[in-house]
């Protein structure tokens, strides 16, 4: 998914296509939305995101800009559809799909939109039942691009198991593996002294029995 903020874009006014004059004009369930770029130089869309509202089906066609080496004017090549009649709704005449979110990434675009001069919107609503039909919160964004690693500290990439001149360790530090040893020998000394401890209790002031006149305390 695309990340970022969406590009700068103009949204046209929707135009509802109809057949016949106004006398007996027939609503054909069709809408057109062009996008245009005017503050892009070279647009490039990676995911188209929004929420539906009772549109059935969605074709988006687009327009490109051929660079020509004379750069001239109406040098745009023919209208190319990369998404075509996408469900939306999987019925017309039921609820599901109906107000649901949408994002159409590249990997469902039939072609790379790069140099996009004009993005349009076809939208498809055959069943009369619906007052109305559109998209809400349109956005486009630029295709996403994954983050470098970061890299990791010096310290950390250095290598300290061996004694070249470029190695370096932490001061006052020892090496990793005297402290390993350093931690081996400290673990088999608690293991001998809990195998020499007896399980005989003794009395705080006996020795060998009896008590010990030095080391008792007058109060």
């Amino acid at each position: 998914m695309a990340e970022g903020r969406p590009l700068n874009c103009n949204l046209k006014t929707p135009v509802l296509l109809s057949v016949g004059n106004q006398k007996t004009e027939f609503v054909s369930g069709c809408k057109i939305i062009d996008v245009t770029f005017p503050n892009i130089i070279a647009p490039e869309i990676g995911e188209i995101r929004f929420k539906n509202y009772y549109v059935a089906l969605l074709t988006i066609k687009v327009k490109f800009r051929v660079s020509s080496e004379n750069n001239e004017p109406g040098a745009d090549v023919k209208w190319k559809t990369c998404v075509r009649k996408m469900k939306l709704m999987p019925n017309a005449y039921t609820e599901t799909g109906s107000q649901d979110f949408f994002s159409i990434t590249k990997k469902q675009f039939s072609c790379d939109l790069i140099n996009v001069t004009v993005l349009r919107l076809i939208l498809q609503q055959p069943a009369p039942v619906w007052k109305d039909f559109h998209l809400e919160n349109l956005k486009l964004f630029h295709p996403f691009e994954p983050s470098r690693p970061t890299a990791l500290p010096a310290w950390l990439t250095d290598n300290t198991h061996t004694n070249t001149a470029s190695s370096k360790n932490l001061e006052g530090m020892p090496s990793v593996e005297k402290l390993s040893s350093l931690m081996q020998e400290l673990w088999a000394l608690s293991e001998e002294a809990s195998a020499l401890q007896s399980s005989k209790s003794m009395g705080r002031y006996e020795v060998d029995g009896c008590y010990e006149i030095n080391l008792l305390s007058y109060t």
